[in-house]
């Protein structure tokens, strides 16, 4: 019997413990990544860098990621004191997950869009090169995300 008291005190202990990490670091990530996001958006927004295709993408991967923390992270915070509103309103709940998993996966391919623009624009071709510009990762970014939101066309 004292076996089994000693294990469900155990469990209490990591729930507490785990609850507590679920409070308070949250916070402090929600604050580090909303800070590093907002300077990250000031820096790359600078007129110098707006005509800069790479430094478009990144732009737009900050805004993307700061979307995600800001839909994301508050919930949780939220949901550490039993006060998460996507419990008890559905909509929300499936308006949180598809603005979630969309800034998300948004953020991840501007990356990668990123990563062949910086490979279009060191490459040897010269043809290449001149299709290295911000009108085509604009028309790139639009045909990435049209596609990445065919997943919600019917939400059930």
């Amino acid at each position: 019997m004292s076996n089994t008291s000693s294990y469900e005190n155990t469990v209490e202990l990591f729930n507490n413990f785990t609850l507590q990490i679920d409070r308070y670091f949250a916070v402090l990530i929600f604050i580090f990544a909303v800070v590093g996001n907002s300077l990250n958006v000031l820096v790359l927004s600078q007129r110098t860098l707006r005509s800069n295709p790479c430094a478009w993408l990144f732009l737009t991967s900050t805004i993307a990621d700061l979307i995600s923390v800001l839909f994301g992270l508050t919930t949780r915070i939220l949901a550490g004191w039993a006060t998460d509103p996507t419990n008890t309103n559905s909509l929300l709940c499936k308006f949180r997950g598809f603005i979630l998993f969309s800034s998300r996966t948004t953020a991840f391919w501007l990356i990668a869009l990123a990563t062949v623009d910086r490979w279009i624009a060191s490459s040897r071709n010269a043809r290449y090169r001149q299709m290295n510009t911000l009108k085509n990762i604009k028309i790139c970014f639009l045909f990435f995300t049209a596609g990445n939101r065919h997943h919600f066309s019917v939400f059930p």
